[in-house]
């Protein structure tokens, strides 16, 4: 015991009284800023004294073990608190989802984290960044990962669902159901999926006749998705790249892109990849998180979960690059919701399997990991960060047929399907159809 707790447990036990004074003391600033906090909690310092925050039943707690626990709470710096959770440092329990809510009131300046994360591709190249990005991420033992996904179906995306207490399985077969009949998929059809995972929709796809191509830059991913389709009896073909640097003759029928868009900032050069793998009238499935801000990510998933130059889903811009091609987009969805109910699960999978967890892969994995499913969760719940699924279409033809374009080169087929967009799914989605209908299509007509 160091002589600050010995001292603070004399006074504490001669004059009760003057320990939220003291604990106050302690934390400081952060004492000060959460004095009156709209979400109860309670924080228990080092020598055992509690400070309350709010005025409500504390909603979780947290756990100060020693003085650096302390220095990186009382620091309001969002990233060396959660370097001290991830260090075990500091401990959190209860309801997981209203600590996030704290975040707002922090800061998160870590100027090297940032430049680093954008000197990388500078100096290596794309394709060398998300190699690193994605081992550092992805080159784990599956069995990691099996840990909060479904068990049943392993999609490391979200589901769909149509309530709040249906299963996982359940939303995620609805989803591969609508990915089917969307992409008009049929027995004898040959699909690309780009990022396969473990295999849940190569699965799906194949008991329906569908031939399943994959490119992935996981080898971890690949050995698994091989002992998997030897085991299932089916014949996928699994080749280690990079989209950016994938080439063939071949064209697919439809190309899958699930939760993957995010590891793929370069928007132009992704649907130029497109264009020349899907055939003419093929369909494109592509889902992902998304953000208004491209880049726009905390110092804490660069550093612990996704490095490199990764960024959400910026679906303006998306749609800004998409218009200077030749696809088309036939829908687009809103599936926050459903990412968060898909999130809320994972984490919950993943807390009470946390014993076989941390036995196998260490107290540092499922920490680490403990925050980013939790705060995701908190994020989609919160409107923080949203997720959109779409369905593009390649032409029938490389040129359109008369009438299809207006005088000044503008689609009047895609306005046609926006507006049945809107009438589907409402006013959600005019801002993001609002730059289909205003580009010029030029190069396609």
């Amino acid at each position: 015991m160091n002589k600050n707790s010995a001292t603070l447990q004399r006074e504490a036990s001669s004059d009760q009284t003057s320990v939220p004074t003291m604990t106050r003391s302690l934390l400081g600033k952060y004492a000060r800023q959460f004095d009156s906090s709209p979400v109860s909690f309670k924080v228990i310092l080092p020598d055992g004294s509690v400070q309350l925050f709010g005025k409500d039943e504390p909603r979780f707690e947290v756990t100060l073990k020693n003085a650096k626990a302390l220095r990186a709470v009382s620091s309001m710096d969002e990233g060396r608190i959660a370097d001290a959770y991830v260090a075990g440092d500091v401990d959190i329990d209860g309801d997981m989802l209203a600590p996030y809510a704290l975040r707002g009131s922090m800061k998160d300046f870590h100027p090297l984290t940032t430049t680093w994360r954008f000197l990388q591709p500078l100096l290596f190249g794309q394709v060398r960044t998300n190699k690193q990005a994605i081992t550092g991420h992805y080159e784990m033992d599956p069995d990691f990962f099996l840990g909060f996904l479904d068990p049943k179906t392993p999609c490391y995306t979200q589901g769909m669902y149509e309530t709040a207490d249906e299963p996982l399985d359940v939303a995620t077969l609805r989803k591969f159901d609508y990915c089917f009949e969307k992409c008009g998929l049929k027995p004898g059809d040959h699909i690309l999926e780009i990022g396969p995972g473990w295999g849940a929709w190569f699965e799906y796809a194949s008991r329906r006749g569908v031939k399943c191509t994959g490119i992935t830059i996981s080898q971890v991913s690949i050995d698994y998705l091989a002992e998997r389709a030897k085991a299932l009896g089916f014949d996928w073909e699994l080749i280690n790249i990079d989209l950016l640097e994938y080439q063939t003759d071949r064209k697919y029928d439809a190309i899958v892109i699930m939760g993957v868009i995010e590891h793929l900032p370069d928007y132009k050069k992704v649907l130029d990849k497109f264009v020349t793998l899907v055939k003419l009238g093929g369909k494109i499935f592509l889902d992902g998180s998304a953000d208004k801000k491209k880049y726009a990510q905390s110092s804490y998933i660069v550093k612990y979960i996704y490095a490199g130059n990764h960024s959400y889903l910026v679906l303006h811009d998306f749609l800004e690059q998409l218009s200077h091609t030749p696809l088309e987009i036939l829908e687009l969805l809103n599936d926050r919701v459903s990412y968060f109910r898909t999130a809320k699960q994972w984490a919950v999978n993943f807390d009470n399997n946390r014993e076989a967890i941390i036995a196998r892969f260490g107290e540092f994995n499922y920490r680490r990991f403990r925050l980013y499913l939790w705060g995701a969760a908190y994020e989609f719940l919160s409107g923080g960060m949203s997720c959109y699924r779409m369905i593009l279409q390649s032409p029938e033809r490389l040129r359109a047929d008369p009438g299809a374009c207006g005088d000044d080169g503008s689609s009047t087929r895609s306005a046609q399907q926006a507006e049945n967009i809107m009438e589907e799914e409402g006013p959600i989605l005019l801002s993001a159809v609002l730059p289909v209908l205003s580009a010029p299509r030029s190069r396609r007509c």
